[in-house]
């Protein structure tokens, strides 16, 4: 699970207003309660706040963060959206708000802020494994596949990207491809049973019969009770 940024900065105080101040030190109570782990209060916090600072960014910014950790996708992404339109170069914004989207099923939105994160930054790789998983949503599973290959070029040992791969070329019918990526995934990681089930259902798909029956027992052995089903259905003369 990615770490959330908490944007921490040494305010002057001197020759603030009244109200200025009050923000502060609201903002600053913030921070302490969002590290104490009490994120309905640190969001109260922020409110008063932003109450006597409505441009109060950095309020907004961590306010949607304690959102975030409440899984209050929409309210997060909203404060994420004034972030930005207070400073439109915000990156950080824009890669939470990303996930706020992807979330709450936004894919268009999701890819718009992925590419201000890839157009900031050309060598960045993180934003296509996100883009990905909205093109696999959105069932463009040609794009998802281009978007993973590229993300897995500088991260070859991120499993999930191989298993979302995996599961793009499953739907797209490629099936020796897929494969070849459900068992990348089990070498990186063997206790991903679901890779090992999806795996068996690819062999069943290319008649790789015996090898399907393979890896379904292997799943149930291992406690995987939904590989069950295919073993009883296709692999009844191997049992």
């Amino acid at each position: 699970m990615k770490k959330l940024v908490l944007a921490l900065f040494i305010l002057p105080f001197l020759g603030f207003s009244q109200n200025q101040e009050i923000a502060f030190d609201c903002y600053g109570e913030g921070v302490k309660l969002y590290y104490q782990g009490n994120f309905s209060e640190a969001i109260y916090s922020f409110n008063l706040a932003i109450e006597q600072k409505e441009d109060f960014q950095f309020a907004y910014y961590n306010r949607a963060l304690s959102n975030l950790k409440l899984l209050n996708f929409d309210k997060a992404a909203q404060d994420f959206s004034k972030v930005i339109s207070l400073d439109s170069t915000y990156i950080e914004a824009y890669k939470n708000r990303a996930e706020c989207y992807l979330k709450l099923k936004e894919y268009d939105k999701c890819m718009l802020d992925l590419q201000v994160l890839i157009s900031s930054n050309s060598k960045v790789r993180a934003p296509y494994k996100t883009l990905g998983l909205c093109y696999y949503y959105q069932r463009n599973y040609p794009l998802a596949n281009e978007a993973y290959a590229f993300y897995l070029e500088e991260n070859d040992k991120d499993y999930e990207a191989w298993f979302q791969k995996g599961l793009c070329n499953f739907y797209y019918a490629d099936f020796e491809n897929a494969i070849t990526e459900f068992s990348q995934v089990l070498e990186i990681n063997p206790n991903y049973i679901s890779a090992l089930d999806w795996r068996a259902q690819a062999y069943q798909k290319a008649n790789y019969i015996k090898n399907a029956c393979k890896d379904w027992k292997e799943a149930v052995e291992l406690g995987y009770s939904s590989s069950q089903e295919f073993l009883d259905k296709y692999c009844f003369e191997e049992n």
